[in-house]
């Protein structure tokens, strides 16, 4: 290590000391939090539980220490609690409610918690925790002492700094190694090795430098400061902060040293204050290591002891925190409203109301019971300060007491009564309303009973005829109801009683009369109006019957049509005045109906002309452009919209030149208000409608249908059915869509659209489709994938044999080289390729495709032809080696002596004759000639000539 590097670590570790001891001093943890409890309860849990008060996690520390650090920032945390790697901050409801408590034993080891302030500020925690816990050692503790070791370990440090020569190697006369003012001085004589020195003149200076002996005097004097505080001894200086409470104003703080002095040694103690409550006139009086404080006011008061003696030094921060006067506390005091209530039943519901209630401090609980009550009742009282009840329904007393818990334990408590009274239950009050008159030839009325009453409710109505009426003819209906019909009442006085009975089976009645009386009055006389004449265009006209009279009451006024060109509409034709509309060229006549109070009935009539003074074009209405989608493919157009000043003799629809070909009009309806085309395709249409009044105008209108194609169509699939479609029932068609429904995949739904007759053939075929869970049509393709591997298994499973299953609209791709023709679903290929002939000749069910490559059909084509013609010449080639070799194997030769009778007849050759010599061979043979004479002896004997066999052997005797 060089000596500037030494330097740097040596000032690096001192910033980063002072760093640190200034975070972690004693003054800023007591000054912030001056109520810290200094203890962490492991495994704890606050005395409340959840209901300790508001916990709010923060998620962005995981340290305890972090944890309680930032619980000290904040004004409303009571409390720093962990749990596991979770740091929660807790807002007491009391400081009681937070006061440790053992957590259970399998969670004790998860959870910890320090009590950082107390909820009221004149609160301690000392008091509240029992003290005979206080056995573990408080973080904020372990930190300051790690700060008297890092300054152990930096004393250390620039102790041994000094000592260190700064020495650096080198060799004399070579290298240029040694800096500014330093030479390279021999360490040995005769060796160039040696050490780097300041020359003549120069020293080095606390940065290792070679400067003049004059600049370095002076940079020891500037540095003196520095170099007797790292050089000093430290001190530890503890001093306990004190808590005071008002009205105490007096305090004494002692400060210990350690190491203690020596003997002849004094150190020198010196009290600094650094904080104290604004407007404080405390009185401080230093007597060496003690401090005596008076006057004090309430707050916090922060003082430095400095302890120093010539060669060493230590320092310490000390708290005095001043408490407000300790509160008396007085119970709660309870105010229920009201004290006493009368409830009457039906009525069954009651308040209570605490909320009034007050406390010096505050309320933390409230707890209501029944002291008294009728027998059986059970309520549920909710622990709150306004009791609610619903459920008084026995008469009686009840007494509920109310028990109020302040912050301080404190209780009180006071009752409320409610009385409940049965009320009283009077009979009912008939009431059978008025007595009426009415005269013939009205005959009928009804009476009303409704008026009657009951302080609770009437039960059953009923109404009889009096005794003394027994022989008058009367009809009655509804006698159990408020509501008496009677009818076919004759010229006399009728009294009939009304009986109505309450809930307690209690009853009342009342009598009306009915007088009926003979007719007194005439009928009315009706006045339709003077008849009207209006020319067109003017299609309405107001008709008025308000000079109908009666000798009492006209009671309705009904209007109606008598005859006319056309069907006329009434604005109101109850009314004595009313509008008429839809009028055309022609003459009207209208009657009208007048009712009386005795319902006598007159009528008159009126009439209305209607005249044509000049003719007006009539006006063509299509009905406006608009859309249609398959399968509907029925098109309605209507044209009844069409208007005239009199009326519209014709109608007549043409086909737009423009306008698809495809569909027919239903019959007569191109010449009725609305058209009717059959069998439409998609694309647009275009019509005509021209129409024509009785004058001969006439005015044209055009209009537009477009027909969407089916948007299911893709997903459209065909079923032909091998069965004459006039022979399938309904009943048969349920069956198959049934079991059809049965054989799609699980979850999906079949659709039916229609059943059809196949052109040409007159077979049935369904149309449908498949909907999955979410109600999207499902592809085609995999449908009918699906419904033939049901179909192979079973061909009987729909009752019928099923002779095609495809998709209505081709779906085949051809395998990618080809287009299907929807007529036979065949592939036309593309250049090159072809279908495969397999499925072609073998009958395969399979969809038609263009898979197979005519190259490559081509290729083994020729490939297989010239494997066959090797496979036969191979064969051929096989079977004649076999025949040459099976003539040429050698059979066994028997030998016997010839006979001259033997001999074949016409032989050129002499018989061979005995041998003269001793030989004993028996025979001889000759050399075979070569074989490519052909000449070869076969099976021992030489080919025959001329129908002769020549021999080749000689036989010896």
């Amino acid at each position: 290590m060089t000596r500037q590097g030494i330097v740097s670590v040596v000032f690096l570790i001192s910033f980063c000391h002072s760093q640190l001891f200034e975070k972690l001093r004693p003054n800023n943890v007591q000054s912030t939090c001056p109520h810290l409890y200094r203890k962490v309860f492991q495994g704890y849990v606050p005395r409340g539980n959840i209901s300790a008060g508001t916990y709010v996690e923060i998620t962005d520390i995981t340290d305890f220490k972090q944890c309680v650090k930032k619980c000290c920032l904040k004004e409303d945390c009571n409390v720093a609690f962990k749990t596991d790697d979770k740091c929660y901050h807790i807002t007491c409801a009391s400081s009681a409610l937070c006061t440790p408590i053992p957590a259970n034993p399998e969670s004790s080891r998860h959870v910890s918690m320090l009590l950082v302030r107390p909820v009221q500020y004149d609160e301690s925690w000392s008091k509240l925790v029992d003290p005979e816990n206080d056995n573990e050692e408080s973080f904020v503790d372990r930190d300051l002492s790690y700060d008297s070791r890092l300054k152990d370990a930096y004393k250390t440090l620039l102790e041994i700094e000094p000592s260190y020569d700064y020495l650096v190697s080198c060799n004399v006369g070579i290298d240029d190694t040694c800096g500014n003012n330093e030479e390279c001085v021999q360490n040995v004589p005769k060796s160039r090795a040696g050490t780097c020195k300041c020359k003549t003149g120069y020293s080095r200076n606390w940065s290792g430098i070679c400067v003049s002996e004059e600049e370095n005097v002076a940079e020891g004097t500037a540095t003196s400061n520095i170099s007797s505080a790292v050089t000093k001894k430290h001190l530890t200086v503890t001093a306990e902060s004190k808590e005071v409470k008002s009205p105490a104003s007096e305090v004494s703080i002692i400060a210990y040293v350690s190491p203690p002095a020596r003997k002849g040694e004094k150190y020198q103690y010196d009290w600094t204050s650094l904080e104290q409550p604004a407007g404080s006139v405390a009185v401080k009086h230093q007597n060496g290591e003690e401090m005596q404080l008076s006057k004090l006011s309430e707050g916090l008061y922060t003082f430095k002891i400095s302890v120093s003696s010539d060669d060493a030094y230590g320092e310490a921060y000390v708290n005095v925190t001043v408490l407000p006067p300790s509160r008396i506390n007085k119970p709660p005091k309870i105010n229920i409203t009201p004290a006493n209530q009368t409830v009457k039943l039906p009525n069954t519901g009651a308040v209570l109301d605490a909320s009034s209630s007050t406390d010096d401090d505050g309320i933390v609980s409230w707890h209501w019971e029944l002291q008294q009550g009728p027998l059986g009742y059970e309520p549920d009282l909710k622990e709150t300060p306004t009791l609610q009840l619903n459920d008084l329904t026995r008469p009686g007393n009840y007494t509920f007491k109310l028990t109020v818990t302040d912050t301080d334990k404190s209780i009180s408590t006071a009752t409320a009564n409610i009385t409940v009274l049965k009320v009283t239950d009077y009979p009912p009050e008939a009431n059978a309303g008025e007595d009426v008159i009415i005269h013939l030839p009205r005959n009928e009325i009804t009476l009303n009973g409704n008026l009657s009453t009951d302080d609770h409710a009437i039960t059953t109505w009923e109404w009889t005829k009096s005794a003394g009426d027994a022989d008058k003819a009367v009809d009655m209906q509804d006698t159990r109801t408020p509501y008496l019909k009677l009818s076919h009442l004759e010229e006399a006085m009728y009294t009939f009683t009304l009986k109505v009975t309450d809930s307690a089976n209690q009853s009342s009645t009342a009598e009306v009369h009915v007088f009926v009386k003979p007719p007194t009055n005439q009928p009315p006389v009706a006045e339709a109006g003077d008849n009207i004449t209006i020319s067109l265009p003017q299609t309405w006209v107001v008709i008025d019957a308000g000079k109908s009279k009666d000798d009492n009451k006209i009671t309705a006024f009904h209007w109606e049509q008598v005859e006319g060109p056309s069907t006329v509409a009434f604005l109101s034709v109850n009314s004595s005045k009313t509008n008429v509309t839809g009028l055309t060229k022609g003459q009207y006549s209208f009657k009208v109906y007048v009712t009386d109070d005795n319902n006598n009935i007159a009528n008159d009539v009126m009439f209305v002309t209607v005249e044509q003074n000049s003719n007006q074009k009539p006006k063509a209405n299509a009905g406006g452009n608009f859309e249609i989608e398959l399968p509907r493919s029925a098109i309605y157009v209507n044209g009844s919209k069409s208007s005239d000043d009199w009326s519209i003799e014709q109608w007549k629809w043409v086909r737009d030149d423009s306008s698809l070909a495809m569909g027919s009009f239903a019959e007569g309806s191109d010449s009725s208000p609305v058209l009717v085309l059959v069998d439409a395709v998609a694309g647009k249409y275009v019509f005509n409608l021209t129409v024509y009044d009785r004058q001969g105008l006439s005015d044209t209108d055009t209009v537009y249908v477009t027909v969407k194609s089916d948007p299911k169509l893709y997903y459209l699939i065909e079923m032909i059915i091998d069965s004459d479609i006039q022979h399938i029932s309904d009943v048969q068609y349920r069956i198959i869509k049934g079991k059809l429904a049965l054989l799609v995949k699980d979850g999906n739904k079949l659709q039916v659209r229609n059943i059809r007759a196949e052109v040409g053939t007159n077979r049935a075929v369904i149309s449908f489709y498949v909907d999955d869970l979410k109600g999207k049509p499902i592809d085609a393709n995999e449908v009918v994938l699906h419904l033939r591997q049901k179909l192979r298994m079973d061909e009987g499973l729909l009752g019928f044999t099923i002779i095609k299953l495809q998709t209505t609209i081709c779906q085949n791709n051809c395998s990618g080289h080809g287009v299907c023709e929807e007529k036979t679903r065949n592939c036309i290929c593309e250049a090159f390729w072809m279908q495969d002939l397999f499925k072609i000749y073998f009958g395969s069910n399979d969809d038609s495709d263009c898979s197979w490559s005519i190259l490559y059909v081509v290729l083994g084509v020729v490939c297989s032809i010239a494997a066959v013609l090797g496979s036969v010449w191979g064969l051929l080639y096989l079977c004649c080696n076999l025949c040459i070799k099976k003539r040429i194997r050698s059979k066994p030769l028997n030998y016997k002596l010839v006979d001259s009778e033997d001999l074949p007849p016409y032989s050129r050759k002499n018989h061979l004759t005995d041998s003269d010599t001793d030989s004993d061979v028996v025979f001889e043979s000759r050399s075979k000639p070569s074989a490519k004479f052909h000449s070869d002896s076969r099976n021992g004997h030489k080919p025959s000539r001329n129908g002769f066999t020549k021999m080749n052997r000689r036989m010896k005797t």
